[in-house]
């Protein structure tokens, strides 16, 4: 066996020393191309899957969320749950809100909105409301009768084209607001945020207090309590841990609720990039074993020869299974090459999608790994099928070249 290895690299090597440089060049180039296509476009999936999580963990969700069970409107014991979360060691920081439907009118326009209550000092530890005011102020702990509207809604983002708007609401614009309950409250525009995505840009914030007076509520309500953790991926591990604290309420990781809202979308790509991998994988084989079986049938006479002066078929066999695997490692190598040089281009110059949200690719190790062995894989069985076949004809059979 260690002589059949050793002749079938000599063979091979012979091969490529007297190979076509251009064709070679050729060869590796389009396996370069197929590498390229197995691993970048579910990179930029990653990156857009990324993007959306990012948003459901910065804004609505945090790394864990607590809703109230069943029925119910509210957590009532508000407080008690969040002193025993906030108990619970890998926690890094808790806080209440309250959610509520309410519509928005200025000057005779109408849009209907989720208006959150929340308590600002403690969003800078929990979200990145704060962060994105793009214009005016967040709100402060004693802000009343202010509100921090969307971008959507104001009318002075991406997308006010296609939702209903207020027309270009400003701050220090006053707006009437109209709750589910039918209380309505005139507030003062304090600052306008920019998340770019629905999920924010449609909502507005205010006080905890404003919504609890709305309410009559007694401030130990809320309607969810959003959790950041000290390291991320432990988020399971406290979900747990918050459960063993006496929490009975329904407890969510940022992957549960995230997953709900992107599923359909996310599978809807998988399917795409599935389709797009398997037609890289069949193009990447039958090259391989085109070139192959050019290469057998314009060296049949001397394959016959070989197998004439002693030669095994096994080491012919093995000599073009490692001319696929020559062929292939050199394109895997040159299409790693173009792949990283697009992450670091896309890196340091994303995608933007939707006019403001900016895709940056992922690079994920173990699919470089799996894409790797799957290619090398079908491409040198598809190398050694037409090697093998002919290795099986009588010598004077291959030596006639019949």
């Amino acid at each position: 066996m260690i002589n059949d290895i050793r002749v079938g690299a000599l063979i091979a090597y012979c091969s490529v020393k007297r190979g076509n440089k251009k064709t070679l060049i050729f060869i590796v180039f389009v396996l370069s191309l197929i590498f390229l296509n197995l691993v970048f476009l579910p990179s930029m999936i990653g990156g857009l899957s990324g993007l959306f999580t990012g948003f459901m963990r910065d804004y609505p969700y945090g790394d864990i969320v607590i809703e109230p069970t069943g029925d119910n409107t509210y957590i009532n014991n508000a407080d008690l749950v969040l002193k025993k979360v906030r108990a619970v060691e890998g926690v890094r920081a808790a806080t209440k809100r309250l959610d509520a439907g309410a519509s928005i009118n200025h000057k005779q326009k109408v849009v209907g909105a989720t208006i959150t209550g929340l308590l600002p000092t403690e969003e800078y530890d929990i979200s990145r409301y704060p962060y994105i005011i793009n214009e005016g102020d967040f709100l402060g702990e004693l802000s009343r009768d202010e509100i921090i509207i969307g971008a959507m809604i104001a009318g002075t983002g991406f997308g006010a084209e296609i939702y209903d708007n207020l027309g270009e609401v400003r701050p220090g614009a006053l707006v009437d607001v109209t709750y589910s309950n039918g209380v309505k409250r005139t507030y003062k525009v304090k600052g306008i945020m920019t998340g770019s995505i629905e999920v924010v840009d449609l909502n507005a914030l205010v006080n905890y207090k404003e919504i609890e007076d709305v309410y009559g509520l007694e401030g130990k309500e809320a309607t969810s309590i959003v959790v950041r953790v000290n390291k991320e991926g432990t988020e399971a591990q406290i979900q747990d841990k918050i459960r063993e604290a006496g929490v009975n309420e329904e407890i969510f990781t940022w992957a549960d609720k995230s997953e709900a809202l992107i599923k359909q979308a996310m599978q809807s790509m998988g399917a795409i990039d599935i389709m797009s991998k398997i037609v890289s994988l069949i193009v990447g084989a039958a090259l391989v074993l085109i070139i192959i079986y050019i290469n057998v049938l314009n060296r049949k006479k001397e394959i016959g020869i070989l197998k004439a002066v002693g030669i095994t078929p096994r080491s012919i066999v093995l000599s073009y299974a490692f001319l696929s695997t020559f062929y292939v490692c050199l394109g895997i190598s040159a299409g790693l090459i173009l792949y990283l040089s697009l992450m670091l281009y896309f890196q340091m110059n994303p995608v933007t999608f939707y006019e403001t949200m900016e895709i940056s690719p992922t690079i994920d190790p173990m699919l470089l790994i799996q894409s790797i062995a799957t290619m090398l894989t079908l491409s040198v069985i598809a190398g050694i099928l037409p090697a093998w076949s002919v290795s099986k004809e009588s010598i004077l059979k291959a030596i006639w070249g019949r």
